[in-house]
């Protein structure tokens, strides 16, 4: 078992690295756009009710998988939760157990400021909550179907008003992973004001247009005049977590201070693309800076 497990990972890796080297070819002869836009006629057009039909039928949710863990949100009320995403692409689902979070920022707190990658593999307190059955049932509720997680990603940030240069994530935007694809975010430290706080305009995932779509973010005049009154900032203390529907607009706000988030993407499915923002030298930096800070540790 532990020699197919061995094999397993390194075609996981040598996948990872084919659709990376794949990536980067498209993008040095300029074909990412033509890719992209693709993707986009693809992923939003009419027919897409078909894949969202086909899955649910033939990869229907198993609630029976969970059923003998314990859960860090037991009170939660799993239909209203889906309900809520549905209606507002957003829910607050509160702050987890203090113990729980203690446990997390031991390590999260020391990270230096980066991105690090598929962390429930070296972090067993964030692969317990990203295998949490009430999260999953929250999942399982709104995909109608059994929840793949795609990734496990660690923003560890600073301060971002000094260099006066905004990144795509700064302006209100959307993503997609899948036919149906959520995200679920957990703070890691106090986010204020002064922080990257996370901006999402409410119920704006069934309001795209398909100009929307093919231009992928909006100015903040746009967004302001469109969706003002429905734009939510989440400004929260450790250990809150929500859901988040990928293909609402949202955005990270400039920050003046450190912020930890924790973002688990989940989907209705796997695809081609699953594992595309992945390479061997991040999963190295992720493995050698745990590795280091465990040490210290013990």
């Amino acid at each position: 078992m532990e020699r197919k497990t061995h094999m397993l990972g390194k075609l996981v890796n040598l996948w990872d690295f084919s659709l990376n080297s794949l990536r980067c070819y498209l993008i040095k002869w300029h074909l990412n756009s033509l890719v992209t836009l693709f993707r986009i006629f693809i992923h939003f057009g009419p027919w897409r009710v078909l894949p969202e039909f086909l899955i649910s039928r033939f990869k229907p949710a198993v609630q029976t998988l969970d059923e003998n863990k314990t859960s860090l949100l037991a009170s939660l009320d799993v239909n209203s939760a889906a309900d809520e995403i549905q209606e507002n692409s957003l829910f607050i689902a509160g702050v987890l157990p203090s113990d729980f979070v203690s446990r997390l920022r031991v390590i999260t707190d020391r990270l230096p400021n980066e991105e690090y990658l598929l962390v429930h593999q070296v972090d067993e307190n964030i692969q317990r909550l990203s295998e949490d059955p009430t999260i999953k049932n929250v999942l399982r509720a709104y995909f109608k179907s059994e929840p793949e997680l795609l990734e496990c990603s660690l923003f560890v940030s600073g301060s971002t008003k000094n260099d006066g240069k905004p990144s795509g994530q700064n302006y209100f935007h959307f993503d997609y992973a899948g036919w149906n694809s959520l995200n679920v975010f957990v703070y890691l430290t106090d986010v204020t004001t002064q922080s990257s706080y996370h901006s999402v305009a409410k119920g704006s995932h069934r309001k795209l247009s398909l100009l929307d779509r093919l231009r992928g973010s909006l100015t903040d005049d746009e967004a302001n005049r469109r969706f003002g009154s429905s734009i939510e900032d989440i400004t929260r203390p450790a250990g809150t977590l929500f859901f988040e529907n990928t293909e609402a607009m949202h955005r990270r706000n400039f920050s003046n201070e450190r912020r930890v988030m924790l973002n688990m993407l989940y989907a209705s499915h796997r695809n081609w693309l699953s594992y595309g923002r992945i390479s061997s030298s991040q999963i190295k930096f992720r493995n050698e800076t745990y590795d280091r800070l465990k040490y210290f540790e013990s």
